[in-house]
């Protein structure tokens, strides 16, 4: 295979990579339920765009002759380069998003168990005090005995 055949051949390669990509992409947003999903369904249609231009530019790098074959392929580059930037850009937001997530479930979970400390706290303030002291002190005890 001369160089055109193999940049093509590697460049198809990319290209169903992406789709595949894109595939995945559509299959979580269909899952997605955060405020921001509109937002990412348009990255998501952006990056669509991106990916038909860089389909585009591959049927003109297979229908250009050997000798226009080097200025097409540094047109071609430039798109490719912006396609696989657009993902990048992609999978860090949508990164991002899942982490603030995590973040939101965790304070809800804590905010939800200091609750259930403080009504168990109301409820049963001697109880709660002797628990408080007990502990105190073995934890005293163990201080002590490591010194």
């Amino acid at each position: 295979m001369d160089t055109k055949e193999k940049y093509i051949e590697k460049v198809e390669n990319n290209i169903n990579m992406y789709k595949e990509k894109i595939s995945k992409i559509d299959d979580l947003l269909k899952k997605y339920k955060l405020n921001n999903r509109d937002q990412l369904l348009l990255q998501r249609d952006s990056l669509k765009d991106k990916l038909d231009q860089g389909e585009k530019m591959l049927k003109k790098v297979k229908s250009s002759s050997e000798e226009n074959y080097e200025q097409i392929k540094e047109s071609a580059l430039e798109v490719f380069d912006n396609v696989k930037e657009a993902f990048h850009d992609f999978s860090n937001v949508l990164s991002l998003e899942h982490l603030n997530h995590a973040k939101d479930e965790i304070v809800d979970y804590s905010n939800e168990k200091l609750d259930e400390m403080h009504t168990l706290i109301k409820k049963h303030p001697l109880t709660m005090a002797a628990w408080a002291v007990g502990v105190g002190f073995i934890i005293g005890t163990l201080f002590m005995r490591s010194k």
